[in-house]
C-alpha cells in the first residue's frame, strides 16, 4: 500500500494550519494597532482638519497627506506638505495645535 498520498495530505493540512495561525496572529496585531491609534486619537484636542490647516499656514504649501503620528507617545499629527516641488513633513501637537517641527521629507528627492 502506498502512503505517499496520505503523507502529502498531512503535509498540506499542516501548512494550512500554520498559515491560518500566522494570519490570525497578524489580524490580532492589526486590531491592537488600530485600538492603540483610536485611544491616542481620543486624546486629541484638535481635529485632523485643523492640523492640516495649521501645517499649510506654517509652510505656505498644500497638504498631500496627513495622519496620526503613532510613532510618538504624545498625540501628534504628521502632515506632508508640498511646497516648491518638495515634500515637507510637519509635526503638529494634537492637544495644543502648535507646530512642533518642520523638516524636508527624506523620500521627496
Amino acid at each position: 500500500m502506498n502512503n505517499k498520498p496520505h503523507k502529502t495530505l498531512i503535509a498540506i493540512f499542516a501548512m494550512v494550519i500554520m498559515t491560518t495561525t500566522v494570519n490570525l496572529a497578524r489580524a490580532d496585531e492589526s486590531k491592537g494597532g488600530e485600538a492603540g491609534k483610536l485611544q491616542l486619537f481620543s486624546q486629541a484636542q484638535i481635529s485632523l482638519s485643523e492640523a492640516i490647516k495649521t501645517a499649510e499656514q506654517k509652510t505656505g504649501g498644500k497638504a498631500l497627506e496627513a495622519e496620526l503620528d503613532d510613532d510618538s507617545n504624545a498625540v501628534q499629527f504628521e502632515v506632508e506638505i508640498v511646497k516648491d516641488g518638495r515634500i515637507h513633513e510637519v509635526k503638529v501637537d494634537g492637544k495644543t495645535g502648535t507646530v512642533l517641527k518642520v523638516s524636508l521629507d527624506d523620500d521627496s528627492d
